[in-house]
Formats: C-alpha cells, sequence, structure tokens
C-alpha cells in the first residue's frame, strides 16, 4: 500500500498503520462526521431562495447562546460596519436582511462544528481562512454572473469540507496509536481523501444536489452530473482564496489562467473586478477569526 503523503521524493508521511485506519473508515463509512446544530439544518434544507419567519428563525438561533454571540459579534465586524451596534437578531435582520444573516449563520455553524482539531490547530485555522473565502469569492462571482448567490456561497464555503473531516479522523487514529502529529504529512492526507470524505459528509447532512456536486467535482467538473457550473464556480473561488490569503504572483497567475473562466463566460475585465474584491473578501474572514 502506498503511504499517504508520498507525493514527492523527501515529502512527509504518515505511517502505514495510520493510512490502513484511514482507509478502513472511510470505506465502511463509520467516520465519527461532525453534526451540525438544528437552525444550520435547517436552513440548508430550505430553497435558498426562500423567506424564513425571523421570529421563528431567532428563536431556534436562542436556543444555542453560544451560537447567538457569535452571531452578533460577527454582524458587529468590520466586514459588516454597522454605524452602530446590533444587539439583537431582529435588528441584525433589520440592517443586514435575511439573507446576509443566513450567510452568517451557516459560516458560524460550519466553523464551530467542523474547524475544530485541537492537536492541529494552525491547519484547521488556515482550512477555514480558505473555506471562509471560498464562499465569500464564490458569491460575489454568483452575483457577476446574476445566478444563485446563496447556493454558490454554501458550495464555496463547504466545497473542501472533507478536509477538517479527515483531519479530526487523522487525529483521533493517531491519538488512538499514539503517534504524534506532522503537520505536512496531515496536509498529504487530506489531498489524498478529502474527497472521498467530504461526499460521506454530504450524504450524512442530505446537503442539496448542487452542493454535493461541488463537494465532489470542484476538481474535475466534467464529471459532474447535475451542477457543473456549481463545481466550476467553486474551484475558481478556491483558486482566488487562496490567492486572497496569500496574494502572490503565482497564484494570481492561477487565477487569471483558471480553466473555468471560459465556461463561465468570465472575462479579463470580470477576473480584475474580482481581485478587486479582496479587501471585502479579507474582512468577511476575518471576522469569524
Amino acid at each position: 500500500m502506498q503511504v499517504l503523503g508520498e507525493r514527492a521524493a523527501g515529502s512527509a508521511r504518515i505511517s502505514e498503520r495510520c493510512a490502513k485506519m484511514l482507509e478502513d473508515r472511510l470505506a465502511s463509512g463509520e467516520m465519527d462526521l461532525p453534526l451540525l446544530p438544528d437552525v444550520a439544518c435547517k436552513l440548508m434544507s430550505e430553497r435558498f431562495d426562500e423567506e424564513s419567519d425571523v421570529r421563528a428563525l431567532s428563536d431556534l438561533i436562542h436556543r444555542d447562546q453560544a451560537m447567538a454571540g457569535h452571531v452578533l459579534r460577527v454582524a458587529n465586524s468590520a466586514a459588516y460596519s454597522p454605524t452602530t451596534p446590533i444587539v439583537t437578531l431582529q435588528q441584525a435582520v433589520t440592517r443586514l436582511g435575511m439573507v446576509t444573516l443566513k450567510e452568517i449563520l451557516l459560516a458560524v455553524a460550519v466553523q464551530n462544528r467542523v474547524f475544530k482539531t485541537p492537536s492541529y490547530a494552525g491547519l484547521a485555522k488556515r482550512l477555514w481562512q480558505a473555506a471562509a473565502g471560498a464562499g465569500a469569492y464564490a458569491k460575489e462571482i454568483a452575483r457577476m454572473r446574476r445566478t444563485n448567490v446563496e447556493g454558490a456561497f454554501l458550495c464555496g464555503l463547504l466545497h473542501d469540507v472533507g478536509k477538517p473531516v479527515v483531519l479530526q479522523t487523522l487525529s483521533e487514529a493517531q491519538r488512538e496509536l499514539k503517534e504524534p502529529a506532522c503537520e505536512e504529512a496531515a496536509a498529504a492526507a487530506l489531498e489524498t481523501y478529502h474527497t472521498r470524505a467530504g461526499q460521506l459528509l454530504a450524504e450524512r447532512w442530505a446537503l442539496p444536489a448542487l452542493v454535493g456536486e461541488a463537494i465532489v467535482h470542484h476538481h474535475d467538473w466534467m464529471q459532474a452530473q447535475t451542477a457543473a457550473e456549481a463545481a466550476m464556480t467553486a474551484s475558481l473561488a478556491d483558486a482566488l482564496a487562496a490567492w486572497g490569503n496569500a496574494p502572490e504572483a503565482e497564484l494570481e497567475q492561477a487565477v487569471r489562467a483558471h480553466p473555468a473562466l471560459a465556461q463561465l463566460n468570465l472575462y479579463p475585465d470580470d477576473v480584475e473586478a474580482l481581485l478587486e474584491k479582496r479587501e471585502r473578501v479579507q474582512a468577511f474572514v476575518e471576522a469569524f477569526a
């Protein structure tokens, strides 16, 4: 069996025992998958363009005081720049709108339940920053193309959700086997298994079909059965988020040369406009720090 992480000479790798444990848990579907709060399940199960009852949603959120507090903290961040403090969820809806509140709620729920692995705190944080950035850029792409903004946000946010799931499972396996954490080897393991883990999570959470296809096919959108556009958007948003978190020339070139641009009917001026969104997107990412 090839050892995880052995993608290039000299690369770090996890042990054969740990790799086998990961393989077995993925193959059996017996991974310890994170559960989402009721409010997130409710929002994901609804139509993206359907208005929710504000009072009912507020009551649901307030059952989880930690989530309610986190949502209000994000709503008061520089990303949304309220002129006066927002102290209630009803105020958040009035000032930001239901769509924006849903966006914040889903991001908070996913961050709290999925992107938490103490033994790999630094890597988990970077994975979250990439996910949040991709969600924000996917929304900008959809807005530019006049397509489903809420659906695009969720596709971007969750397209690599298998990575933190693999990271949690790897951490548990290493703890059981009394093996040390190794961030470089873990990163290689995530690349190897994140698509399979993401598909498993999408099925367990009963995510909308377009989100599931973005998770499974953002690397090969030609294989998507019904939502190739969602997968392409997630892939481009991923490249934009990578550049946004580390604005280097090589990453910018990857955005400008991205193969999805032509199929999404995006032109050089559109790419420039997306790159100019970096400050806004980074404010959104930093709101969850």
